[in-house]
């Protein structure tokens, strides 16, 4: 028997950082990996989600000067 992998099933919709299935993403949506729903909002709506969702996975330590440059701009 071969081991079974560990991954969640669906697609990654990077708006709302979440793994759903393969209907909720439109045609063009699998590509960009949006979903229906984050699709439906305006733009200022899903650059606050994405803003939020990049901060909620930020690694929590010490910054590298690099990093603190990168972060100031």
């Amino acid at each position: 028997m071969s081991k079974k992998k560990n991954r969640p099933h669906g697609h990654y919709c990077k708006i709302c950082g979440e793994y759903k299935a393969n209907e909720k993403f439109s045609g063009k949506g699998h590509a960009a990996h949006i979903c229906k729903a984050c699709s439906r909002l305006n733009a200022a709506e899903k650059a606050a989600a994405m803003d939020m969702n990049r901060l909620m996975s930020f690694p929590m330590r010490r910054l590298s000067e690099g990093e603190k440059k990168w972060l100031k701009a």
